[in-house]
C-alpha cells in the first residue's frame, strides 16, 4: 500500500483532469481547500470516504478497494489494519475471479470440425 494513500488518490485526480496546482484541485474536490490539500501531503489528513469515492469514480478505480486502503491509512491499529489487509485480499481474489470467468465466455471454443479446408 501507498506509504499516504490518501494524497496518492488526490495526485490521480490531479493527473486525470490534467491539473497543475493544489488549488486546482481543491477546487474540485467538495470540502477540500488548499490547506487541506498541504495537510494531506504532509499526512497529517486524511480524505473523508466521501471524497475517496467522488475521486474513485472519476479515475474508474475499484470502489470497494478505495475505501478499504483508506480505513487502512486511518486506523491506529496495526490489528485492524491486517484484517482490512485481508479483506483487501478477498476482494482483489473475487475480482481476478470475476476476470477469469469472463475472460473463458468470450473466448471462442477451437472445434475443428468447423474448420474450412
Amino acid at each position: 500500500m501507498q506509504e499516504n494513500y490518501s494524497y496518492w488518490l488526490v495526485t490521480k485526480l490531479k493527473e486525470k483532469l490534467g491539473l497543475k496546482t493544489d488549488s486546482d484541485i481543491a477546487e474540485k474536490i467538495d470540502g477540500l481547500n488548499q490547506g487541506n490539500v498541504a495537510h494531506i501531503k504532509a499526512g497529517r489528513r486524511h480524505l473523508t470516504p466521501e471524497q475517496a469515492l467522488y475521486i474513485a469514480q472519476e479515475c474508474n478505480l475499484d470502489v470497494g478497494e478505495v475505501l478499504v486502503r483508506l480505513d487502512m491509512e486511518k486506523t491506529k491499529s496495526e490489528a485492524v489494519r491486517v484484517a482490512l489487509g485481508g479483506v483487501l485480499k478477498r476482494i482483489a481474489g473475487a475480482v481476478a475471479g470475476i476476470v477469469l470467468i469472463m475472460g473463458l465466455m468470450t473466448t471462442p471454443a477451437s472445434d475443428d470440425s468447423l474448420a474450412v479446408s
